[in-house]
């Protein structure tokens, strides 16, 4: 699962009028237009590769998103719950992912997002809002209960907004810890989901292969 709208607008006036000259030039003045999201093919050539994060990572076949998480619940968290109450959680415009193993247990998942950037920005803090406003809840998968514990954590000054908090999950085979980090440039946004040291070591790599923004 996977933002303050950076805006700037110069207004120059120049002339030799007076005051309400200016203050009329200036409520007439139209704000900025906002980039565009990106599409989904112009999102793939962003994400990170094998080349990107060196050896031992083996990029997993990428599977359709159809029943990925039919068999999934939470209870405990009402801020999930109406986050996810139309059915599909949080969409954005445009949406590339893929996903590593690193050894015999780490996994590093990618997705990149590309909407508006008030759009991106407010749907990403509503995200991040609902999952550490639940310090714990129970997570059903299938007819297995999971206990997962979340608490925020830092994050690096990358971007616009950036966003992370770790999941500590009670599996049957023992406790697995995930960190989930968000940074936001513009009209994209990228989201890194896996072990702490893998996300931390190779979210400035993915930022860096995101476009300038606009």
């Amino acid at each position: 699962m996977l933002a303050t709208a950076v805006c700037g607008v110069l207004i120059t006036g120049c002339g030799s009028g007076n005051g309400g000259g200016n203050h009329d030039a200036k409520a007439n003045a139209k704000p900025a237009a906002e980039p565009k999201p990106l599409t989904a093919g112009a999102l793939r050539p962003l994400l990170l590769s094998q080349a990107d994060l060196g050896t031992g990572y083996v990029q997993v076949p990428e599977k359709s998103d159809s029943g990925k998480f039919d068999d999934v619940s939470v209870q405990g968290c009402s801020a999930l719950d109406k986050l996810d109450q139309n059915g599909d959680g949080i969409a954005f415009a445009a949406k590339a992912e893929t996903s590593f193993t690193y050894g015999t247990d780490a996994t590093l998942s990618e997705e990149l997002h590309s909407d508006r950037p008030s759009v991106l920005s407010s749907k990403l803090r509503a995200l991040f809002h609902a999952y550490i406003s639940c310090p714990k809840y129970t997570m059903t998968a299938g007819t297995t209960p999971i206990t997962v514990k979340v608490a925020k954590s830092a994050t690096p000054k990358l971007g616009d907004e950036q966003f992370a908090y770790t999941s500590t999950m009670e599996l049957p085979s023992g406790a697995q810890v995930l960190k989930t980090m968000a940074v936001r440039r513009g009209n994209v946004a990228v989201m890194l989901v896996g072990a702490p040291a893998l996300v931390d070591r190779h979210m400035t790599t993915a930022f860096d292969k995101l476009p300038s923004a606009s």
